[in-house]
């Protein structure tokens, strides 16, 4: 019989591989929650504004909610330096924000999708990219000192 659990050390892998995998259910989680209130603002805006000027006003109230709730929940983050990944973050936003809306024009231009499918589409296609950003840049543990 071959099990690898019954080896020593063999428990070491999947506990290291544990936290990650909770971190992105969680952040899988928040962006859930981040796209229904994007798209959700993106919907009752529509209604007055149209498509593309929603979009924008749609942006800054869900990227807020977006960096808070990655922060405290999904990565833990404890660190003091708010003003460092504020402005990481929004440099992350910047980038993220014409990818989005790269996408966004796309599927409004050859699709017949309402503007909050499509905004709730172009949401989706740069969740890897943030995700990586601030697990490895933003929001990653301080450095040990000493």
């Amino acid at each position: 019989m071959n099990d690898s659990r019954l080896e020593p050390g063999s428990g070491r892998k999947a506990a290291q591989i544990a936290p990650v995998v909770a971190r992105i259910l969680r952040y899988g989680v928040v962006g859930g929650l981040v796209m229904v209130v994007f798209t959700g603002l993106n919907w009752l805006l529509g209604h007055r504004f149209g498509k593309d000027v929603s979009f924008i006003l749609a942006y800054p109230p869900a990227v807020t909610l977006h960096f808070w709730l990655n922060k405290k929940w999904t990565f833990g983050c404890a660190r003091t330096d708010s003003a460092r990944q504020v402005s990481e973050y929004l440099v992350m936003v910047g980038v993220t924000f014409l990818i989005q809306a790269a996408v966004f024009k796309l599927l409004t231009a050859t699709t017949n999708l309402p503007g909050w499918a499509a905004a709730g589409a172009a949401n989706a296609a740069q969740m890897v990219i943030t995700f990586f950003a601030m697990q490895f840049r933003i929001f990653r543990n301080a450095a040990p000192t000493g």
